[in-house]
């Protein structure tokens, strides 16, 4: 028998995620629509990127509200465990400043002030005071925790502040569990479990759901081997208790035929 089962080893893999993880940048680009999409107006924020990995959703969000000429300043926060993922987190906040304006601006404006601070935290744990985040934001990294961990998002959110969420949920890895069912594969939570931790924190707070919704996004591998070496690359790590006998796994992976990496994902808006 041999274990299969994919586990989070970021730290070894932070030179390598972004060229693995095209999903994650199509997801961190449709969450950032929705976030300027419904920006309130407030011109000095301080944001938190919650699990922030990279930067692809910092990159996204930030961007668009420098091409916008949206914000005075801003004070980021970028929050991972992983020391390796923060560093290339903090030098794509260095570049952002460096972004050509839009031709569509209406008019010259002043030069965005732009702070950061890398933060390497449980994201359950943030050393972060209580409602001090205008926005708070996450990307492909809450279903590495659990539903109760929203609570510690908003406690960070101001009153009138914003929490914008992105969570893989169940349904995801669909084509892989149906062709290959004996292949472990991570147990993603059902959309209920997140929205019941959302719906508590929304009465406690007297917040406004500002949007909710599910949706699929996918990519095309040439076979399961180079799948499972896409997920390693972008710091999976085969190991962990599920297993599966070593003649299934061989003979899973001589399935020399496409493969379709698919995840499911929950799009949450809330005003505090």
């Amino acid at each position: 028998m041999m274990t299969c089962t994919v586990t989070p080893v970021f730290e070894q893999f932070a030179n390598s995620y972004d060229a693995a993880t095209p999903i994650q940048s199509q997801v961190a680009e449709h969450l950032a629509q929705l976030i300027v999409r419904y920006h309130t107006g407030v011109t000095d924020m301080c944001v938190v990127d919650v699990g922030c990995g990279t930067g692809k959703l910092t990159q996204a969000v930030m961007s668009k509200f420098l091409q916008n000429a949206a914000l005075a300043s801003a004070q980021l926060y970028g929050v991972d465990t992983a020391a390796s993922m923060l560093a290339i987190w903090q030098q794509r906040v260095a570049h952002l400043l460096s972004m050509p304006l839009s031709s569509t601006s209406s008019s010259p404006t002043s030069p965005m002030t732009l702070h950061s601070q890398a933060l390497c935290a449980n994201m359950a744990d943030m050393a972060l005071a209580n409602q001090s985040a205008d926005l708070v934001m996450s990307s492909f990294a809450l279903h590495w925790t659990s539903p109760s961990v929203i609570a510690e998002l908003g406690r960070i959110v101001k009153t009138k502040g914003q929490l914008h969420l992105a969570i893989p949920v169940a349904g995801s890895f669909h084509e892989v569990s149906q062709r290959f069912p004996k292949l472990p594969v991570f147990d993603f939570l059902p959309s209920h479990a997140w929205l019941a931790a959302i719906e508590t924190l929304q009465q406690q707070r007297q917040g406004t759901l500002i949007y909710h919704t599910e949706q699929s996004f996918a990519f095309s591998y040439d076979n399961l081997k180079s799948l499972l070496k896409n997920l390693k690359q972008m710091g999976g790590a085969v190991s962990g208790k599920d297993s599966i006998d070593t003649a299934t796994f061989r003979r899973y992976l001589q399935d020399q035929s496409p493969i379709g990496l698919d995840y499911q994902l929950l799009m949450i808006g809330l005003q505090l």
